[in-house]
């Protein structure tokens, strides 16, 4: 799949998902408000997550807005 997606939260779940989107997308976004994933995801899910190359950690980000019609577009 050529999709690039957004994961949002720093959590377990987030991480599970970041991780199987990872094997089917082009990128994985996963936004997290904190400096990191250590306070809030287990330390395997962490090092999946470094170790898997399409998916960037974006920490300090603040989801304000989605936008778009018929999908996600902004």
């Amino acid at each position: 799949m050529d999709e690039e997606v957004i994961v949002v939260g720093g959590g377990n779940s987030a991480g599970q998902a970041a991780v199987f989107l990872a094997s089917s997308c082009r990128r994985v976004n996963v936004l997290v408000r904190s400096n990191g994933l250590a306070e809030s995801m287990s330390r395997y899910l962490i090092r999946r997550i470094e170790d898997t190359l399409n998916i960037t950690l974006r920490v300090r980000t603040e989801l304000t807005a989605l936008d778009g019609s018929d999908c996600l577009e902004r």
